[in-house]
């Protein structure tokens, strides 16, 4: 690092910026040692949050794949090194927190590769973060979904949840999914993006379900009173996971939450098992999360998508969207589907 930037750094008090500044450095000095030998070169994804969920997370790891694919690195995912809302700190001294949900996309545990010097870090890199910019390109949708057939498995115990009701999607059932995310989403002054109410949510479920004919609906929610008012309406035509839910419009994150950080991961293991389950359904409805663009990516395709994007007044389908223009058209990181498939 240039004594330049130590002067600026010290100066300024910024050490975070003088991190960046060393993993900078380091990065170079790794390719520079690796790149033209037998021994290959590592991208430890280092992924952290104080406040941030499992499909922030989620999202940013398949960035960190993506990169590393395409520069021929093995990607590793770390959410260990840095704080999360996942886990406490004392049990990320020995838990890597993706591993509870996923397997790793290159089979190389962090544990294997923390001590090696063959690895460059790459720290929460930008990713996807609105399910309308994969609505508006196909591009991106294909790529973004080739990424997660090749890369994401899930752990064991994950996989052993979403096998235990997966069975009813087969069948010849026309289903609805819905994500209906209430408590904290449901306070503006939390900062998240605004979701409707039951009696909007009903409305539109009617609407939707009536244009594509499903019969049955599958919901995704953590808010008791919106499961409950929905089940007072469609009755056994509902299906739902269960799990620990909350009541009431809540004054914080549900992440700060003192009894959510106790069973966080059961909590989140249930919510990647239902982001999942939407996927498998036959149309969409839901409001505008990190999770939807989870559920859109678990999906072959949906044959119509509605996103109740009620910051902005409007409800979106499918064309309305179409009409934007993706972000993926002014930045270079969608190459080439047959790039993730060939690894180059």
């Amino acid at each position: 690092m240039s004594v330049y930037w130590k002067a600026r750094t010290l100066i300024s008090g910024d050490y975070r910026e003088l991190e960046r500044n060393y993993i900078e450095y380091h990065n170079k000095k790794v390719i520079e040692n690796y790149q033209n030998s037998d021994i290959p070169i590592y991208c430890s994804i280092r992924l952290y949050s104080d406040e941030g969920g499992l499909f922030c997370h989620w999202l940013k790891a398949l960035s960190g794949i993506s990169y590393s694919i395409r520069n021929g690195l093995i990607p590793v995912i770390d959410m260990q090194t840095k704080e999360n809302i996942l886990v406490s700190n004392r049990e990320r001294k020995y838990i890597n927190a993706w591993e509870y949900f996923f397997l790793q996309p290159g089979g190389i545990h962090f544990s294997e590769i923390k001590s090696k010097k063959n690895v460059v870090i790459l720290e929460n890199p930008r990713s996807i973060d609105s399910i309308g910019e994969l609505i508006s390109s196909d591009v991106a949708s294909d790529y973004w979904r080739t990424v997660v057939r090749r890369f994401i498995a899930f752990s064991p115990e994950q996989q052993k949840i979403i096998d235990k009701d997966i069975d009813i999607f087969k069948t010849e059932d026309r289903w609805l999914g819905i994500l209906a995310r209430g408590t904290d989403y449901l306070n503006v002054a939390v900062g998240h993006p605004m979701q409707p109410g039951v009696e909007e949510l009903v409305a539109k479920i009617d609407e939707v379900s009536e244009r594509n004919n499903c019969n049955r609906f599958f919901v995704a929610t953590e808010d008791a009173d919106i499961l409950d008012g929905l089940k007072n309406i469609y009755g056994d035509r509902l299906f739902y996971l269960e799990q620990k839910r909350y009541r009431g419009v809540q004054k914080d994150k549900l992440g700060h939450l003192d009894d959510y950080k106790q069973g966080a991961v059961e909590m989140n293991r249930i919510y990647l098992a239902a982001m999942y389950y939407l996927g498998q359904c036959d149309c969409l409805l839901t409001g505008s999360t990190t999770g939807a663009v989870g559920a859109y990516l678990f999906s072959d395709g949906f044959d119509d998508v509605c996103v109740m994007n009620k910051d902005s007044g409007e409800i979106l389908d499918k064309d309305k969207i179409l009409q934007a223009n993706s972000v993926y058209d002014n930045i270079g990181i969608i190459n080439k589907q047959s790039d993730i498939e060939t690894g180059q």
